[in-house]
């Protein structure tokens, strides 16, 4: 049995025990949102009908702790030194789980995030940050203080994408199994046996999540508790992803050249960032907030030309993947300004074609 089979035969144990414990705990956190009435009822803008329990996301919260618990025991996994991340989204899923039920302004909610993040990054050396772009778009040493507001806001960023996926059955967990596979390989590859693991726990987690949010008896969302946690981890990958291209194995093995780094990161989640830069931006025109909620994400373009919310959520989830694999694969070809442009080209090119989906959905 050579040490490549038992880090599999690890991963498939990480694996079942955490789809028994997730089980078990939305099936209670199910019983305690019945018994306290913790509900999410339709508006103007859901893509729901009826009542459903929200606030689920605390249960992701609650997998990973106990998960850390157990395995920090192991010889290759350092969750003891991984405390203060996984503390941090603890508390970030608990923040979304009190504006799940007790609603704060998007100001209050990122200034709360802010501090939090800046806390972690300025006293943490797990999550490095941003002071180096290898040469991305002719960039190369930012500064410490530049540094942390970048990756700061480079967090919040990701956080806020990543959130606004959380508005149809099955999106947000579906989105979220394709990108932790991901980076169970490369973490893999890396050696990050630590941050392996957190991606093992979060693909069962959704899983099991699954069940629940397209049950028709005891359907549950994960509210802000869940999407700013799912967020919180994907920016987590994204950054370690960043700013350890210079040493990490998978540029060697893949001979990925380091200033095209932040543009594969980037890529993985495409569909997120283009909903996001495109409501915003639609939002300023109408000249209201940009950061007020509406129904006219990409995933309501969708629905609204007849598709189901599971093949909505599968469609947006391909495509993403497409986007990405297309990026890396050809990213061997060209320096960071060449793939940064082809990448705002394909970007445009998948808006124009969901910009002719809403047009035919409203007609």
């Amino acid at each position: 049995m050579n040490i490549e089979f038992n880090y599999l035969f690890y991963y498939f144990g990480v694996f079942f025990l955490t789809l028994f414990l997730s089980r078990f705990i939305f099936s209670r956190y199910v019983i305690f949102a019945k018994k306290y009435n913790l509900v999410k009822n339709p508006n103007a803008r859901a893509s729901h009908k009826g009542q459903v329990f929200t606030g689920g996301g605390v249960v992701y919260a609650a997998v990973i702790m106990v998960a850390a618990l157990v395995l920090d025991d192991l010889d290759f996994t350092y969750f003891s030194d991984l405390s203060p991340v996984i503390a941090t989204s603890i508390l970030v899923s608990v923040l979304g789980f009190y504006d799940d039920f007790i609603s704060i302004t998007a100001f209050q909610k990122y200034i709360i995030l802010t501090f939090l993040i800046l806390m972690l990054l300025y006293s943490n050396n797990n999550i490095p940050i941003i002071e180096n772009l290898y040469g991305f778009l002719g960039i190369y040493s930012i500064g410490f203080f530049p540094g942390l507001l970048f990756t700061t806001f480079v967090f919040l960023s990701i956080m806020n994408a990543i959130n606004l996926t959380d508005g149809i059955d099955g999106y947000l967990a579906i989105f979220s199994i394709y990108f932790f596979i991901s980076f169970l390989r490369i973490h893999d590859i890396n050696t990050s046996y630590t941050l392996a693991s957190v991606s093992v726990i979060l693909i069962a987690s959704c899983l099991i999540f699954l069940r629940y949010n397209f049950s028709m008896g005891k359907k549950l969302f994960i509210g802000d508790a869940g999407s700013l946690f799912i967020g919180f981890w994907i920016a987590t990958f994204l950054l370690t992803h960043i700013t350890w291209a210079s040493t990490s194995n998978i540029v060697q093995v893949f001979s990925i050249k380091p200033e095209n780094m932040p543009v594969i990161a980037i890529s993985m989640i495409s569909v997120p960032v283009m909903d996001t830069l495109r409501v915003m931006f639609v939002r300023i025109i109408k000249k209201t907030s940009p950061f007020s909620a509406d129904n006219n994400h990409l995933h309501h373009i969708l629905l609204n030309n007849g598709f189901s919310h599971l093949r909505t959520s599968l469609t947006l989830t391909f495509i993403n993947g497409v986007i990405c694999i297309g990026i890396f694969l050809i990213e061997p070809n060209f320096n960071s300004f060449e793939l940064t442009s082809i990448y705002i080209l394909i970007n445009i090119f998948w808006l124009t074609f969901f910009e002719y989906f809403n047009k035919r959905g409203k007609s």
